[in-house]
């Protein structure tokens, strides 16, 4: 490639990336194109895939698994993509961390659920920032799609603009009914291999699948380094304190040979998940 080319090359990923920072201030949420491709997001698909079925917390038809990287560390090439990681600074600035990483095979049958927020908005959880929270960015959701995400296949609903709003809807709230329909709700569409970044206030709820594959996707959510993250890990004592017996989201530790294993520039967004009392050289 010549210097010209490369030029040009570097000023539209530079464009690309303006545009998916102002589409998540605006809306809430932008999707980065193309981010895993070819025999890596084929792997990829078949691991996570298998890895979530195997580990799953939750039964069909939607499979669930909490800190997918335990299992599976198929997407760790792909976590320090440039575009992404550069949404994700713009949004949070330096030294931003992985706080959850849950794998999903939302398999044929799977209905439509809640509108909710997540962590630190979701009011159901006791471990929350309380309504009316800040106009704040302090936490993002990534979706990780390895599978094409249409309306057929469940793709997740969402409200544009509803990260403004400072609640959600629940129950007894001022925002309507947390399982209707709404009349501005959009789909977050994809093709396999993007990454959706959606600013965690963003109003969003499974939707059904109603074709006959699975869509597979991870979830990893990304933390400022200055937000309290020990309330989503089980044992520790401020989780005992704000939790309880409460049935809040949780991370579990990453284990020390994988984290040993993991790639040098995504060490430091994984320290922190390491077991309590756990050092890095």
């Amino acid at each position: 490639m010549t210097e010209a080319a490369m030029t040009e090359t570097a000023m539209t990923e530079t464009a690309d990336v303006r545009r998916e920072v102002d589409d998540l201030r605006t809306r809430g949420w932008c999707v980065v194109p193309g981010v895993m491709r070819g025999a890596g997001l084929d792997a990829a698909r078949d691991q996570v895939r298998r890895a979530v079925i195997d580990n799953s917390r939750s039964p069909a038809p939607r499979y669930g698994v909490s800190n997918l990287f335990r299992f599976d560390q198929s997407l760790f090439p792909a976590l320090g993509e440039e575009r992404v990681t550069a949404v994700a600074e713009a949004a949070l600035g330096p030294n931003w961390r992985i706080s959850f990483a849950t794998g999903y095979v939302t398999g044929p049958g799977t209905g439509r659920d809640i509108w909710h927020a997540d962590f630190p908005f979701n009011q159901r959880n006791h471990a929350h920032v309380p309504a009316p929270y800040p106009d704040a960015v302090m936490h993002l959701t990534t979706f990780w799609m390895l599978t094409d995400f249409t309306p057929a296949n469940g793709a997740t609903y969402v409200v544009p603009g509803s990260h403004r709003t400072p609640d959600h809807p629940r129950p007894d709230g001022p925002h309507g009914d947390w399982m209707s329909p709404r009349e501005d709700e959009a789909r977050l569409v994809g093709s396999a291999g993007d990454v959706a970044i959606l600013d965690s206030r963003l109003w969003h709820a499974v939707s059904p699948n109603t074709t006959a594959q699975d869509r597979i996707t991870v979830v990893v959510r990304f933390a400022p380094w200055w937000l309290n993250l020990n309330t989503t890990r089980r044992g520790h004592v401020e989780r005992q304190l704000v939790v309880g017996s409460g049935g809040d989201s949780f991370a579990e530790d990453l284990p020390r040979e994988v984290y040993d294993q993991a790639p040098d520039d995504l060490k430091s967004r994984l320290a922190h998940l390491l077991p309590q009392g756990s050092t890095i050289a």
